[in-house]
């Protein structure tokens, strides 16, 4: 309560005693008083001689506290009626006796508010039945009022918190929130608003009890109730407190109170009149929620529904303008929908119910069966499958497609059949073209001459027939090693820059010539040239390798064809200048031979013997001369002579008077020769042939025991063949050697010795003249070389005969 005292003692104990107590005490002297001041206060406290004084400036003051019903209380000098008199004139209510102890001022002011609020509660109750019809009113009023609000919680609240105030006769109200452990005052009205957003731990406050028990909870005095915080209610100034939890679907939420700065301002009917305003305001709230919560909900299924637009047209879009024909059927085969590229490449017109259109509408007999039975194969498998097909276009243009088939389901779990066919037609063509332009490739490959590598930088990944003929290996032996290991040691530096295909900004690689060295032995001289391609679908370098082994070997017989159509003309040359003085000296020693046997009488005895032995010898040796002349000239004729008939007795007689020298210190000759019909082909040839076998034979055995050794020529007829053979003791060969004997350049003499082209040479010319030329050896125990020559036909025997 607020008390006005009027003394001039500043420190007057009834004013100390009574701020102990908690009240708002204004000490004033007397003149400063005025209407404004009196109007303030609930109580005036005022002294006997006060009064006793008739002072104009009281005068005034008690017809002011008249109209502003303030209570009065005395303070009296003693129990003299003198003292009390003045104060009894004026009507206070109550009065105090000097000296004031301060239990004496605590006991007769409790007792002063008890009455006064008796007082107050009487008058209440005279009014209480007019005062409920109108509250009632009031809260039907306040009902309309937030109906009229609508949804906007702040305006509800604070139209609640105002309308509570005024018929509780409170001086302040406020709306509480709980939010986590914390009471947030979110509208607050009277002298309650400067607590309005404040937040304090729910624990800490009434309200917060209240809350917290969902409890109502009134205090008719804060200074007395344990309940309150003494703090907050001293600075509010408040006495007396109505706590009403807020309830939304049955849950505490927050807490609707009111205050007064007067103890015990507070009623029954109070209490009731704030649930009433409580249950207005939970349900106001709940209705908010529920609208927000139906409008969140609203939200988002616009938002759901936007989206599924947004996706179908997203989707439509995506079916509408993709290349592919989509489509989807159900279980009886029944289309359900089309894409538009379905639509165009049927010519079907927009708008059409493709569910109504039969297979059979648009596609023929034997496409329809096909496609019925992939159809039908999905659906039971249930798995997603691909095909291809055929499907002609409405204009009979067949088209190539491929089809991705799926199973789909509703939301009602039917099953429906989708299928998304992409046209390859294009592709296929392309693929073909592929296809067989890589088989030309192949072929060209596989048909080459030269021999094809293929790497990418390390390992072959192919290599054609010509290259395993090259090296001598099977393709599996080939394949995933590296061509260096083929190389010579001594060439790989520089071939390595060859084999890693072509420098930058070229297009190939300059050529490089290379030596190889095949597994079995032997060196092969090569030209190789890289060129960089695509081979299987990826970047590849493609080696390209020339065997110029036989282009040696064919330029080594032309040198040695030129050296010996050289020895040839000399020899031609030297038997032709020898045969001239040689018919000289044969003529002379016929004539010495005639003149001998005429002077035979005047020859001494036994002389004419001597002489006519001296004679013969000469004549043989002359002859064989004679005949050594005409086997040079039988030699030395020319490649350009035309085939003839040849007598192979003649060619062996000559060969073997040609070797004779280098016969007779190594094996003894033996001849077996048969009567043979005559061979077509050049004497001369044939020669050299069976000479180069018998010097061959000749050298396969050692010098100095010819009794021990021998070289046997046999010449016998075999059907219509001529069989030549040369047979010899010597050393024999190995398989190895007997394998390459016929090679070019293949040679087991010493370098120098021999060039390793005669047997080469005489394959080339029996085979030249359709004959056959053969060897085999056994080591230790000789070799035999086989010479098979067709005998001449008859129709040109006669020719050659002349007849």
């Amino acid at each position: 309560m607020r008390f006005l005292l009027l003394s001039r003692d500043g420190d007057h104990p009834i004013g100390s005693e009574l701020a102990q107590m908690g009240h708002e005490v204004v000490v004033a002297s007397g003149p400063e008083v005025t209407a404004a001041t009196i109007s303030l206060v609930d109580v005036l406290v005022v002294g006997a001689e006060q009064v006793r004084e008739k002072s104009e400036w009281f005068t005034r003051l008690r017809a002011q506290i008249r109209a502003a019903e303030v209570s009065m209380i005395g303070m009296a000098a003693s129990l003299a009626d003198e003292e009390l008199s003045p104060l009894m004139e004026i009507g206070v209510d109550d009065y105090l006796v000097a000296p004031f102890h301060p239990a004496d001022i605590r006991a007769r002011i409790t007792l002063f508010e008890r009455r006064c609020y008796a007082f107050m509660r009487r008058q209440s109750h005279e009014e209480s039945a007019r005062g409920e019809i109108e509250r009632l009113a009031a809260i039907i009023q306040t009902q309309n009022d937030i109906a009229l609000a609508g949804l906007d919680l702040e305006v509800v609240m604070r139209l609640i918190s105002e309308r509570a105030m005024i018929l509780c006769g409170a001086g302040g109200a406020a709306v509480g929130i709980i939010e986590g452990d914390e009471m947030y005052y979110r509208v607050c009205t009277g002298y309650s608003k400067q607590f309005e957003g404040a937040r304090l731990p729910v624990g800490s406050t009434m309200a917060g009890s209240s809350v917290l028990r969902g409890q109502v909870m009134r205090t008719d005095d804060a200074e007395r109730d344990p309940r309150a915080n003494f703090d907050v209610a001293r600075r509010l100034k408040v006495r007396s407190m109505l706590n009403v939890p807020l309830k939304r679907d049955n849950q505490t939420v927050g807490v609707l109170s009111i205050v007064s700065q007067v103890p015990y301002a507070f009623v029954d009917s109070d209490e009731r009149t704030l649930e009433l305003m409580a249950g207005l305001l939970g349900a106001a709230m709940g209705n908010a929620a529920e609208h927000a919560a139906k409008q969140a909900l609203m939200t988002e299924v616009a938002s759901i529904v936007t989206a599924l637009q947004e996706s179908q047209h997203l989707f439509d879009s995506f079916l509408n303008n993709n290349p592919a024909l989509a489509y989807m059927k159900d279980e009886s085969g029944r289309r359900v929908f089309v894409n538009e590229p379905f639509r165009r490449f049927f010519a079907l017109a927009p708008g059409t119910d493709v569910s109504t259109i039969p297979d059979e509408q648009l596609m023929p007999p034997e496409t329809v069966t096909l496609l019925s039975e992939q159809d039908d194969q999905a659906f039971k498998s249930g798995q997603p499958s691909v095909s291809e097909s055929m499907i002609p276009t409405p204009e009979g243009e067949p088209r190539q497609f491929l089809t991705y088939r799926f199973i789909a389901r509703d939301s009602s779990g039917r099953r429906f059949l989708g299928g998304v066919s992409f046209d390859i037609t294009e592709r296929k063509a392309a693929e073909e073209a592929l296809r067989r332009s890589e088989e030309s490739f192949r072929a060209l490959i596989e048909g080459s001459p030269e021999a094809i590598f293929v790497h990418r930088g390390g390992p072959l990944l192919y290599v054609n027939p010509s290259a395993c003929s090259f090296l001598r290996l099977k393709a599996s032996e080939l394949v995933g090693r590296s061509l260096l290991d083929f190389i010579h040691p001594d060439d790989r530096a520089a071939a390595a820059g060859t084999l890693d295909g072509m420098l930058p900004g070229r297009t190939s690689l300059r050529v490089r010539e290379v030596r190889f060295l095949p597994p079995d032995g032997g060196v092969l001289t090569a030209e190789i040239s890289s060129l960089r391609l695509v081979f299987a679908g990826q970047p590849a370098t493609i080696i390209s390798a020339r065997d110029l082994t036989e282009r040696r070997q064919i330029q080594a017989r032309l040198v040695v064809a030129d050296r010996l159509a050289s020895v040839g003309t000399l020899a031609a040359g030297v038997a032709h200048e020898i045969n001239n003085p040689l018919a000289f000296v044969i003529s002379n020693l016929s004539f010495l031979t005639e003149e001998l046997h005429a002077i035979t009488e005047l020859l001494p005895p036994g002389r004419l013997s001597e002489l006519e032995e001296v004679l013969e010898e000469t004549n043989e040796g002359v002859n064989r001369v004679r005949l050594i002349v005409q086997d040079l000239k039988t030699f030395s004729r020319g490649d350009e002579e035309l085939p003839t008939a040849v007598d192979l007795r003649r060619v062996i007689d000559s060969a073997l008077a040609l070797a004779r020298g280098e016969l007779r210190h190594r094996a003894t000759v033996v001849k077996e020769m048969s009567d043979v019909p005559l061979v077509e082909g050049s004497e001369a040839r044939f020669g050299q042939v069976v000479l180069n076998l018998l010097i061959n034979a000749a050298h396969a055995i050692s010098a100095g025991q010819p009794d021990k050794n021998e070289i046997r020529v046999v010449l016998r007829a075999e059907s219509d063949h001529a069989i030549l053979e040369v047979r010899d003791t010597g050393c024999g060969m190995a398989p190895e050697v007997l394998s390459r004997i016929f090679d070019p350049f293949f040679t087991t003499k010493p370098v120098g010795v021999g060039t390793g082209l005669g047997l080469s040479i005489c394959h080339g010319i029996i085979t030249g003249f359709g004959g056959e030329i053969t060897a085999s050896s056994e080591v230790g125990k000789g070799s035999t070389f086989r010479i098979s020559l067709p005998a001449i036909r008859k129709s040109k025997l006669k020719t050659a005969l002349g007849g």
